[in-house]
């Protein structure tokens, strides 16, 4: 009888607890959480990348032709897959008429002769422009009036600059081209004088040649240019989030080695319009400068991982412990409390926090159930992560936040 009376004692005392808890509605009653599991933000570095496969390419194709109405074809003095640099023999063909022939050469000659001169003036006009420090107060374009062409600079001083190197780099290698042109101009020139019938056509380009026209059906000769880069394609989803200038990691499958570049162009068309289906959008990548292509080859493949968007020391938490747009944060006095936060990179099972909480801050992790927003909390110490090293910090400190009082 007795017993009975102490365990009916015991329910009332819990069932009287339990109402007062739930008719509590100004939560005058302290509300106590035990949390067991904790996890702390810390700093990360974040990228949204897209992973696609590529493949390397020539980055551009030349193609040469045969004027039948300039003479006889002799020879072709390469073969299909040789590598070729600027000033080698590619064929001869004898001329129908020399002094026809002589007048072409020479009216050649002096058409890039002065196409070179523009390019060199351009170089100069460009190498003698001052970016002005301000250029809200300067107006900040360049009019080249050789070439007819004005660039617009950014207000930016450095991407103004960069602009600037870019032009002349780019000059500088048009020049390099038409000089090539030039010698190859004068070398025929001097052979028909020499010979009085006999011309032998040299390379404009560095490369390998990729196919040659035995019917002579032009053009006789394609140079793939020895310069590679990457190709590969992109779905209709994955198109909207690709532009021109995206960092790219190439990771090449069978040579274990990795390059870096940019995107270059992202083409504006479909391969094929199709109604059914979705569309696909070639893309192309350029490596950077200091990438090491030598020994690379047209055809081999790889793995392409484009950063859309990233972020260099960005406070971080675990997917697990953010709940759609809030985390439960322990804040001070030992309380709970449900903190709003935003969110941005996802990568993996992190997540960037943009704004709400700040490196470093304890995150409530497990067990859910006993999340209660300004709940007081306590949490088990746990003896076996202790360490001499932790123990030299301020015990009272730590003791503090992991053992709380009212």
């Amino acid at each position: 009888m007795r017993k009975r009376v102490l365990q009916l004692l015991v329910i009332l005392f819990i069932g009287v607890n339990f109402l007062l808890v739930y008719l509590d509605k100004d939560e005058k009653v302290e509300r106590t959480a035990y949390i067991n599991e904790w996890t702390k933000s810390f700093d990360a570095d974040l990228a949204d990348k897209l992973y696609t496969p590529g493949v390397l390419a020539s980055a551009n194709e030349e193609q040469l032709y045969f004027d039948k109405n300039l003479g006889s074809f002799k020879d072709f003095l390469i073969g299909e897959g040789e590598a070729v640099s600027t000033g080698t023999p590619l064929y001869t063909y004898e001329v129908h008429n020399y002094y026809e022939s002589e007048a072409e050469l020479l009216n050649e000659r002096e058409r890039i002769e002065e196409e070179a001169s523009a390019i060199e003036q351009a170089i100069m006009e460009m190498e003698r422009y001052q970016i002005p420090s301000s250029t809200t107060t300067v107006p900040n374009s360049f009019i080249l009036t050789e070439e007819e062409l004005e660039i617009e600079f950014p207000e930016s001083t450095v991407d103004a600059t960069l602009i600037k190197e870019q032009f002349i780099v780019d000059k500088e290698k048009e020049l390099a081209q038409k000089n090539a042109e030039l010698t190859s101009v004068e070398n025929q020139l001097t052979e028909l004088q020499t010979t009085g019938d006999t011309i032998t056509v040299e390379s404009p380009y560095d490369g390998r040649i990729k196919s040659i026209a035995t019917t002579l059906e032009d053009p006789i000769i394609t140079i793939e240019s020895a310069n590679l880069h990457a190709v590969g394609e992109l779905t209709e989803s994955e198109r909207v989030r690709i532009e021109q200038g995206l960092p790219v990691e190439i990771m090449l499958t069978e040579k274990e080695a990795a390059l870096t570049g940019m995107v270059g162009t992202v083409s504006e068309s479909p391969k094929k319009l199709k109604i059914e289906g979705e569309s696909i959008y070639p893309f192309d990548i350029s490596f950077d400068e200091a990438a090491e292509v030598e020994g690379l080859l047209p055809g081999y493949h790889a793995d392409l991982a484009i950063t859309i968007e990233e972020a260099l020391g960005a406070t971080t938490l675990f997917q697990n412990v953010i709940f759609t747009e809030y985390v439960w944060k322990m804040a001070e006095g030992g309380r709970l409390v449900k903190q709003p936060v935003e969110t941005g990179i996802n990568m993996d099972d992190m997540v960037e926090i943009t704004s709400g909480i700040g490196t470093g801050e304890w995150i409530a992790e497990e067990p859910t159930r006993q999340f209660r927003e300004d709940a007081t909390f306590i949490t088990p110490l746990k003896i076996a992560s202790l360490t001499k090293e932790s123990l030299k910090m301020d015990w009272v400190e730590g003791l503090t936040t992991g053992i709380l009082s009212r």
